[in-house]
């Protein structure tokens, strides 16, 4: 998780044994002692360099800097952890984000394991609003379903097409787009 040297608020931040991480310099690689000399480093927030006499002023106390780097490192590393609820019926196994060209839509596929077999989960909607649709297709059961507390899918999409494995064809278009063709 921690590999390499991290800078924040001008100060290179090294790991230090398993736990412990320390300030240095940026430009000697010298550690930083708290300033003024023997202050008590749990309540400092000012660092300074003995080769360049260079003064680094935290925004926290050194204890409390420590612990911000440490959280900030391991968030980076928490965000990539693909995450299985299992108190749901469904285990996410594979997703897929999308966004149009022009950044106005989004859509995003989750493969999932049900208690009916494989689903596939498509949420779309207006890239920035929380209003979007969910569209349900599980192929064992041959079935392809909207959720009825969101938006209706022919406000996001024309026409949904889905063909089954077996080579069966089913597909949802919009009221609006069966008008223009006439």
């Amino acid at each position: 998780m921690w590999d390499k040297n991290i800078k924040v608020d001008g100060v290179v931040w090294m790991r230090d044994g398993l736990l412990d991480i320390q300030p240095l310099c940026p430009i000697h690689f010298l550690r930083l002692y708290p300033y003024p000399a023997g202050y008590n480093d749990y309540s400092a927030n000012m660092l300074s360099c003995e080769e360049c006499a260079e003064r680094f002023q935290l925004p926290r106390k050194i204890y409390e800097e420590k612990r911000y780097i440490k959280d900030k490192v391991a968030s980076k590393a928490f965000r990539d952890i693909k995450i299985l609820n299992l108190d749901d019926e469904a285990i996410p196994l594979v997703e897929k984000k999308i966004k149009s060209q022009d950044n106005k839509f989004f859509i995003t596929a989750v493969l999932t394991e049900s208690k009916v077999g494989l689903r596939v989960v498509i949420y779309a909607g207006e890239t920035g609003k929380k209003e979007k649709t969910q569209i349900f297709v599980e192929p064992k059961i041959k079935r392809l379903a909207f959720d009825q507390n969101d938006l209706h899918p022919s406000e996001v999409f024309s026409t949904i097409s889905c063909e089954f494995k077996d080579g069966t064809k089913t597909s949802i278009e919009s009221p609006v787009v069966k008008r223009k063709q006439k």
